[in-house]
């Protein structure tokens, strides 16, 4: 059952082991740990989910963009680098208390997908 960006092929399925919706919570932990660029945040999920999981460009700030925009999190001083501007992602107290509302839910989920699993032993 090789995974591969963010998928397995099971048999004869291809099924996502990267739930739908992740990037933004996932994105906000990151940031909560310290101040990050937004190639550096891509760079972060790759190895923290061991090579499984490579968000591209397009997704990341897309992401960034739409957190920012809502007050999750702020840039910080942005540099100019050749034509683009690298902006640092900072944190805020509305992400924070996104972030530990997202943690609650998640648990709540964990423990159902728990039961499922359990209930159709091995699916």
């Amino acid at each position: 059952m090789p995974i591969n960006s963010g998928y397995c092929n099971c048999g004869p399925f291809r099924v996502s082991v990267i739930p739908h919706g992740l990037l933004k919570p996932y994105i906000l932990r990151l940031i909560s740990e310290r101040p990050m660029y937004g190639f550096e945040i891509m760079e972060q999920i790759f190895e923290k989910t061991g090579g499984m999981w490579r968000p591209g460009p397009a997704a990341t700030y897309t992401t960034l963009e739409w957190l920012e925009r809502n007050g999750y999190i702020k840039s910080l001083n942005a540099v100019q680098r050749s034509e683009k501007q690298r902006k640092q992602y900072k944190i805020t107290e509305k992400g924070l208390t996104a972030l530990t509302d997202y943690a609650e839910t998640s648990k709540m989920i964990a423990n159902r997908m728990k039961r499922f699993g359990l209930l159709y032993g091995g699916l």
